[in-house]
């Protein structure tokens, strides 16, 4: 320990060689001594053998600022050996800190954590079930982790909080994300029965991980009938209903990741309506998720060919208009009246429909003609079918037959393998394609938005009508009707492309 005055005072050599020691020494040793030196300087180092304390003389050379100890912890001021903290003056102020005891400081006095003031950020409150939380206010409690539902949540107890992270199987998935097991093809549940369904394991739907394949609570089923699979908003059960507006019991709360469509028997499983199935089931094709869907609004009424694409299971309804909900009257429904000529489609409100006009002979395009399916298509995010995507979609269906008689409504008739019902024989349904070679003929009949230049324009609509007998088919097409024509055997049914996603 040594403290100098660090003045030289005039001498012998010896004398002023052993004063030049001692101001060494007293720097070397930064001032130490149990009192603080009989001369001080701004800024000037103290170690304060009495409290152990490392000091610093302050600028205005009135006070010393305290540092550290000196048996190397990191303790300021307040903390202790025994109880090391780390804290900072009220001088030190800055807004950052507040001013008062514990501004910033470890502590433990049950649980870990560093304290503000009165407040305290704490780690590990294995009382209270939190891992992270902002002591003394509960509406601040961030996060914890809730062993049980292997999820890190955020809210103000385990009870009531929002899961935020969910960690399992090591992974973590964010509140949201759809994760689909690697190499999986297909929609992420699966029929295990004729009337029952479950999530696939390993896979992360809205945010919910499910480890093994996790069954779903079915609700009650009505033949032809769209069901919505609901999921919970905590606990990430699976619940089946009709509604697609609220919530069952079991998932209050919560928001639909799924639907399918349940059918009658009678859906044949090889060609021309061979081997058909015996019991009213679940369409496994019209199984949808949030990960494995057709790229349209609305999934309601569809069914996936051979993960290809979608098309809706029913001809399009003369009530059928595109809306923003599940409200809305989808393009493909049981007992809807079918659009044809004679009973025409609304016009959708994207080319000015208001929900209750139908389309009308103008400029010498019919009601039902191919120009106002593809609008009507167009309104619910689909289109109209190709040739080669009906042959598919209609395999299984009644060939080289029709039925006999206008049926006027959608009916489960003439169902094919995919679950499309009067597929074949029923009534024409238009197609996507158009052909036509220009020499010198036009068609103006657009309903006047111009005229087509080409030697009569061709439009091709497929499947075959009620009337056609047994030219009726699954590889019927007639290509010979202008795309302005119209008849009351002439209908449409839509399809859309097909989404993978996560």
């Amino acid at each position: 320990m040594a403290q100098h005055d660090y003045v030289i005072s005039n001498g012998t050599g010896a004398a002023v060689r052993s004063d030049l020691n001692n101001a060494l020494l007293a720097i070397v040793s930064q001032n130490s001594g149990a009192t603080e030196p009989a001369t001080m300087y701004a800024y000037q180092w103290w170690a304060d053998t009495t409290t152990g304390t490392l000091k610093l003389r302050n600028s205005a050379n009135n006070a010393w600022i305290e540092l550290m100890q000196l048996d190397g912890t990191l303790t300021m001021e307040d903390g202790t050996a025994a109880l090391p903290g780390l804290a900072f003056r009220d001088d030190l102020d800055t807004g950052i800190f507040r001013a008062g005891t514990n501004q910033f400081a470890i502590s433990s006095a049950g649980v870990e954590r560093v304290e503000f003031g009165a407040s305290e950020v704490v780690f590990n409150d294995s009382g209270a079930n939190y891992d992270f939380r902002v002591e003394g206010d509960t509406n601040a409690n961030l996060l914890f982790v809730d062993a049980s539902a292997d999820a890190v949540l955020i809210g103000t107890s385990t009870a009531n909080g929002s899961a935020l992270l969910q960690v399992n199987g090591g992974y973590n998935i964010l509140k949201g994300f759809n994760r689909r097991p690697p190499l999986h093809r297909g929609p992420l549940f699966t029929k295990t029965a004729a009337t029952t369904l479950s999530v696939v394991a390993d896979c992360s739907l809205n945010g919910f991980f499910y480890s093994s394949a996790t069954a779903v609570t079915m609700g009650t089923h009505t033949n032809n009938t769209d069901m919505a699979i609901w999921q919970h908003p905590t606990s990430g059960a699976l619940v089946s209903d009709a509604s697609f507006t609220t919530a069952p019991a079991g998932a209050t709360g919560g928001s639909i990741v799924a639907g399918y469509h349940y059918i009658p028997s009678g859906r044949p499983t090889a060609v021309n309506s061979g081997s058909p199935t015996a019991s009213a089931e679940i369409l496994e094709y019209s199984i949808w998720d949030l990960t494995w869907r057709p790229e349209c609004p609305d999934p309601r009424g569809m069914a996936n060919i051979d993960g290809r694409f979608w098309c809706d299971l029913y001809l399009c309804g003369s009530t059928s208009f595109a809306g923003t909900t599940f409200s809305a009257v989808q393009s493909s429904k049981i007992g809807l009246t079918i659009a044809d000529n004679s009973s025409p489609p609304l016009i959708p409100s994207f080319y000015g429909g208001n929900g209750s006009t139908a389309y009308s002979l103008t400029g010498g395009n019919n009601p039902g003609s191919w120009y106002n399916f593809f609008e009507v298509a167009h309104s619910f995010g689909k289109r109209l079918m190709f040739s080669w995507e009906f042959q598919a979609a209609a395999f299984g269906a009644p060939e080289a037959g029709s039925r006999g008689s206008d049926p006027g409504t959608v009916q489960w008739e003439r169902q094919s393998k995919w679950g499309l019902a009067q597929a074949t024989g029923t009534l024409f349904s238009w197609g996507i394609e158009r052909v036509g070679i220009y020499t010198s003929g036009s068609n103006a009949n657009t309903g006047g938005r111009g005229t087509e230049f080409a030697d009569a324009p061709r439009a091709v609509f497929l499947g075959g009508a009620w009337n056609f007998g047994a030219g009726s088919g699954s590889r019927y097409a007639d290509w010979s009707n202008v795309p302005s024509n119209g008849d009351n055997t002439i209908s449409a049914r839509f399809a859309a492309g097909h989404l993978v996603l996560g």
